[in-house]
Order: C-alpha cells, then sequence, then structure tokens
C-alpha cells in the first residue's frame, strides 16, 4: 500500500507559498489544506470564523482582539490559542492519516516531525524583493512595506517558536529549504512533485486537475 505523504509549507512572507502550495496539490491531484484547517477548528469551538481573520492576529502571532497591535496577550485568548493549536494538532495528524496533502503553515512540520512521510519545505528569498512585493499589493510607501514585511515574519515566527520551542527557518527543522527568488514557481513544484514521488515509492499521474483549488488561488502572501 502506498503511503500517505504530507507536504508541508513554511514560509516567509512573500514567497508565494501558498501559491506555489495550491498548485502543487492540484498538480499532484493531492489535498490542500490552508485556511480550511481555521474553518473546521472555529466549528468545533463554537466561534465565529472572523475571530481568525488576518486583522485580529498581534505582533507575536496570536489571535487577539483586545491588542491585535500588541506583544501582549490576555490570559483568556492565550487559552483560546492553545486551544486552537491543539486542535490543529488533530486535525493535521488526522489528515496526514488518511490522505496525501499540502498544509500550509500552522506549524505542520513540527506536529508531523515524526511521521516518515513528511517532506518539510520552508521558503525564503530576498528582503528587498518581498518589500517589492508589498509595496506592490498594498500600495505602501518604501518605509512602510519593509517595517510590513517585517511584521508579517515576526508574527510567523512568535506563533511557531511559542508552540514548537524550534526556531522558525532553522534548516534542522526542514528537508528542504528553497529559495524562491533564484527558482521559478513551475520549477519549484517539479523539484517538490519528484521528491513527492520518491517517498511515495511510485511515480504518480501529474496535472491532470488543474484549478481544482482555484477558489483558494491568492498572490498575496
Amino acid at each position: 500500500m502506498e503511503p500517505h505523504v504530507i507536504i508541508t509549507i513554511s514560509r516567509q512572507y512573500g514567497t508565494y507559498g501558498r501559491e506555489i502550495g495550491r498548485q502543487l496539490a492540484e498538480y499532484l491531484d493531492i489535498g490542500y489544506y490552508n485556511k480550511e484547517i481555521m474553518k473546521h477548528i472555529a466549528q468545533d469551538m463554537h466561534i465565529n470564523p472572523e475571530f481568525f481573520s488576518n486583522e485580529n492576529v498581534n505582533d507575536a502571532g496570536f489571535f487577539s482582539v483586545s491588542n491585535r497591535h500588541g506583544s501582549l496577550i490576555n490570559m483568556t485568548e492565550l487559552s483560546i490559542n492553545s486551544q486552537v493549536f491543539e486542535k490543529s494538532c488533530e486535525l493535521i495528524r488526522g489528515i496526514a492519516e488518511k490522505e496525501s496533502a499540502v498544509i500550509i503553515g500552522r506549524c505542520a512540520d513540527y506536529i508531523l516531525r515524526d511521521n516518515p512521510h513528511c517532506i518539510k519545505v520552508y521558503f525564503y528569498n530576498d528582503v528587498e524583493e518581498r518589500i517589492q512585493l508589498a509595496i506592490k499589493e498594498y500600495e505602501l510607501a518604501p518605509k512602510q512595506a519593509r517595517k510590513f514585511v517585517m511584521r508579517q515574519d515576526e508574527r510567523r515566527s512568535g506563533f511557531y517558536e511559542f508552540y514548537t520551542n524550534q526556531i522558525w527557518g532553522e534548516p534542522k527543522n526542514y528537508d528542504l529549504m528553497i529559495n524562491t527568488s533564484q527558482m521559478s514557481k513551475d520549477e519549484v513544484i517539479d523539484l517538490l512533485a519528484a521528491v513527492y514521488d520518491r517517498k511515495k515509492g511510485v511515480t504518480t499521474l501529474k496535472g491532470a486537475f488543474k484549478d481544482q483549488y482555484i477558489e483558494q488561488r491568492s498572490m498575496k502572501e
């Protein structure tokens, strides 16, 4: 029986991680999990899904309405965030048991660290290129764009490091570190598809279900 292979994608802001992950999942005809995980958690916790919007993420990477722009978080919000993480663990492990999939963020690489069929990937690229993307996408001034990019990365690293005690972006925590400034999206997808086949132990059918996740499409990272 072929193993279920999971590709987890951690990424700096502006590396097109979600878009690459979506296209990769379509190319391999496997599951794609990004915001769907948070929707399931919202249902389980009987919370309005809007609570999990980016606008409610504070500077430390936690969901926080009362202090959305600061680094502090109260005990109630900490409890909610801890419950969210626990449910993320349950859902991600459940996905790994039942299917092959691409999972974006949510500390999935750490949660599945002992799974021999998990491919843990980290995307990074040139900061100036990421700043230019923020300027283009959000019509920000260069100084504002630089602060925006740094804040997005700080949020991701803060959340990751709090729950994993691992350093976000530390090479030893990943199987592949990919510089998306040096490789095109197609090259990255071809590379990861080849690694996926090695993990699977077979050459899989590819490219038959283009745009099956088109509703997930977003260039903003």
